[in-house]
């Protein structure tokens, strides 16, 4: 088979020749979720990260693959389940255990606990004694009497593991300060993100007036464009202050609440100028992630 007649990421290759290896008549996408999340943690091959969801790990990146390799004709959906329907040449590693359905969370949870602390089914699988036991292996447990303002980038992050750093963090709130709450990367459009935060118990906000015009950024290209970028948003401040307000409140009332925005590095971005404002004018603690 030629390249261009394969799935075009390697990620989406893997995800079908998986599907192949498991010689099932179908697989529901709850199953397949939790074998290839068990199969990359087994082998230490991963081409998916996932997030505690409803029914434990989670890719939102798979999912959409899924539904990619169906429109394209490798997979279809049928009777509640999908199967392979053209299949390739592309050799894996994988690890595929028996269990499926409620064995399979089972095993999932137990293992791996911390995938099951958002599970709505977690009750249902488990007695009040052992589900009471995997949320207490599976929470991390933060001081949430201290107000922190933390900041955070995207770049270079897939999106579920920018939703586990925001968990793990006990991030309550996540403050969008893009001007533009729009992204071509996957997942962090602010209607998607806000969304999918939610189902996980972080609320999402956008402050867009805290955030630096497209032009102004059109031309950074040296070290001492930043500089004039920057320096010239430090002296805006002022002009900012009603939202420097709004964000300062929100740290009180959330008490871990962290700003994002899209660079990796927070010195190249206005996020940490807001942080060090916020910072120097309250009192307030603050972390870059």
């Amino acid at each position: 088979m030629k390249d261009s007649e394969q799935p075009t990421y390697i990620r989406q290759r893997y995800l079908l020749a998986f599907a192949e290896c498991l010689n099932d008549s179908g697989i529901s996408r709850t199953n397949l979720q939790k074998l290839v999340f068990l199969s990359g943690l087994y082998t230490g091959t991963a081409y998916y990260d996932f997030i505690p969801y409803k029914f434990g790990p989670y890719s939102l990146q798979m999912e959409r693959d899924i539904d990619t390799l169906c429109m394209k004709g490798f997979l279809e959906k049928s009777g509640g389940k999908i199967h392979v329907r053209r299949k390739i040449n592309f050799s894996i590693v994988c690890s595929i255990v028996p269990e499926r359905g409620a064995d399979l969370i089972r095993r999932v949870y137990s293992e791996y606990p911390y995938y099951a602390i958002n599970s709505t089914i977690l009750t249902k699988r488990f007695s009040p004694e052992e589900a009471e036991d995997i949320l207490r292996r599976g929470k991390i447990f933060h001081d949430y009497s201290r107000d922190i303002l933390f900041t955070i980038g995207y770049e270079g992050r897939t999106l579920e593991s920018f939703i586990n750093t925001l968990i793990q963090n006990g991030i309550k709130l996540l403050c969008d300060v893009r001007k533009n709450p729009a992204s071509r990367k996957f997942g962090f459009s602010g209607k998607m993100l806000k969304r999918i935060l939610n189902s996980t118990g972080i609320k999402y906000i956008s402050i867009p007036a805290l955030g630096i015009e497209s032009e102004k950024r059109a031309s950074l290209f040296t070290t001492d464009d930043y500089h004039n970028l920057f320096s010239d948003y430090r002296a805006s401040m002022d002009s900012r202050m009603k939202s420097l307000e709004k964000v300062h409140r929100l740290v009180t009332e959330n008490h871990r609440t962290a700003l994002m925005c899209y660079e990796k590095n927070p010195q190249m971005c206005h996020r940490n100028i807001i942080r060090e404002f916020i910072a120097g004018l309250y009192g307030t603690e603050s972390i870059n992630l």
